[in-house]
């Protein structure tokens, strides 16, 4: 019971780092036969892992009735909500992708009923969790991080997922109303991360690095422009079925606008890397926040992977491709030391441990 009242939605972060990683290795393109077959696998693994963690996370909302609103009033705990329908988008994602050949046409009826809850989550973490940073929490620019982005991102993301159904939409007023939703998703959340990486250049400019717990933090503004590249050239691949020949002039404007995300993606990736590096050498204590190299990296791998499709330019699908190897290299990493973390933890010390919040204090213990 201790340990799961401590169970907190920071830990859907890893089904996040784990389904990116193995869509990102089924949808790679040139991937051999066994790379593939291992993103299948890794997939059906994360569905059982994510089920296994909304169960255990319903079930302690149940157990403890004002679980919920200390997580919402938590200035950091609530920044993860956002984490749950991102968890469960790789797992809609999954089943479009690597489903069919397992299930048929039940992966894609699935798929869209997830897809519906994913929206759902999605919107309410984009929603309520800022409404609570604006009347409860006690914020200040000094202590911002990228964290703060966790909750803004979620639409996108869904956004993302939608265009991977589209193709499976037969009618097409059915389609346009799909892709129209999309579009508001992607929406919703761009143009406020946008505002938030605005702030964020400038608090590191004015209050420097953030506390050696939140270093990783700095890549999660990784994720908001992979998810911006992958719903961007998704939905534009469907815009001239949908749109006729306005649909034609947008997917072109699609493919631009991901570019422009591309180009910032990368400035924020070499930042990430050279911060990483300058706080490691004074030593990073491992916590749940480590996750944060696995799904921000791994959604624009697979947005670099999809935007070189459609540019037919040979290096872009390279720099795809050492993502994806840096990607793999860092979710082995955080995966066998959280697993390390789960074995050598005793009663309710994992889930404290697991929290960037709490894990200087588990580490003294």
């Amino acid at each position: 019971m201790r340990a799961l009242r401590g169970l907190g939605p920071q830990w859907f972060t890893v089904g996040m780092g784990t389904g990116i990683t193995a869509v990102a290795a089924y949808t790679l393109t040139g991937a051999p036969l066994w790379l593939r077959q291992a993103g299948v696998a890794l997939w059906l693994a994360n569905t059982a892992l994510v089920a296994l963690l909304s169960c255990l996370f319903v079930l302690r909302l149940a157990l403890e009735r004002d679980a919920f609103a200390r997580i919402l009033h938590d200035p950091v705990q609530s920044m993860f909500l956002g984490a749950i329908p991102m968890a469960l988008a790789t797992v809609v994602n999954g089943f479009v992708d690597m489903g069919r050949p397992l299930m048929g046409l039940a992966a894609i009826a699935a798929a869209e009923r997830l897809w519906l809850a994913d929206v759902v989550l999605a919107l309410a973490s984009a929603v309520v969790v800022p409404y609570a940073m604006f009347v409860s929490h006690d914020h200040r620019l000094e202590r911002m991080t990228g964290i703060w982005l966790m909750p803004f991102v979620p639409p996108e993301v869904a956004a993302a997922s939608a265009s991977l159904l589209l193709p499976h939409v037969a009618d097409r007023a059915a389609q346009g109303a799909l892709l129209t939703a999309g579009l508001v998703l992607w929406a919703l959340s761009v143009p406020v991360a946008f505002l938030l990486l605005g702030v964020l250049l400038l608090r590191l400019a004015l209050h420097h690095l953030p506390p050696r717990e939140l270093a990783i933090s700095t890549w999660i503004t990784l994720g908001t422009l992979g998810t911006g590249i992958l719903g961007m050239v998704g939905l534009g691949g469907s815009m001239p079925n949908a749109f006729g020949a306005l649909g034609h002039t947008m997917a072109g404007a699609a493919v631009l606008v991901a570019t422009a995300l591309w180009g910032l993606g990368l400035w924020w990736l070499a930042m990430s890397l050279a911060l990483t590096v300058h706080q490691a050498r004074r030593g990073l204590p491992f916590n749940l926040g480590w996750w944060g190299l696995t799904f921000p990296l791994g959604v624009f791998a697979a947005g670099t992977n999809l935007l070189a499709a459609r540019l037919g330019v040979g290096w872009v699908a390279a720099v795809a491709v050492a993502l994806f190897v840096l990607l793999a290299a860092f979710w082995t990493m955080v995966a066998a030391r959280t697993l390390a973390l789960l074995v050598r933890s005793a009663g309710g010390r994992w889930a404290r441990a697991g929290s960037p919040a709490g894990a200087a204090a588990a580490e003294a213990d």
